[in-house]
């Protein structure tokens, strides 16, 4: 990983499917990156290649057949994206579909990757963390 991704940002998705991708983001990732469903709810996670080329070696190591569906399941519907001149990119339909997009969108950084949520499902996700797991997972962080 060559520098977190952080912050939390809120464009809008145009009736084309396009979307502003934020510059510090798009510093970060390179000039293209992988988005594809989000594997633990329904989200759009964007990596680097580099960072995609790790996932997939990770879902690669996943034995039988439960790896396999895995596999494609998760990757079926990835799409390469290289922003335009003015930093836009375009969200596949059926990703917007699996994510709930339509046009309010908040993308947030997760160190070695990117979220692009439908805005509400975002929001509704803050305070989801029980405060004593919480508690006890930032106590055996070391800093």
């Amino acid at each position: 990983m060559k520098e977190p991704l952080y912050g939390t940002y809120t464009p809008s998705i145009d009736q084309k499917g396009r979307m502003s991708f934020p510059n510090k983001m798009r510093e970060i990732l390179g000039a293209e990156f992988y988005l594809c469903v989000g594997y633990d709810n329904n989200y759009i996670a964007v990596y680097s290649p580099e960072e995609f080329n790790k996932y997939c070696e990770k879902l690669n190591s996943i034995p039988g057949e439960v790896g396999t569906q895995l596999r494609r399941e998760l990757l079926a519907g990835t799409d390469k994206q290289i922003p335009d001149k003015q930093g836009r990119i375009f969200i596949a339909q059926h990703l917007r579909e699996f994510a709930g997009i339509s046009d309010d969108v908040t993308v947030v950084g997760a160190l070695n990757k990117a979220e692009i949520w439908n805005t509400e499902r975002y929001q509704a996700t803050k305070g989801a963390i029980d405060p004593a797991a919480k508690k006890a997972a930032l106590a055996e962080m070391v800093l």
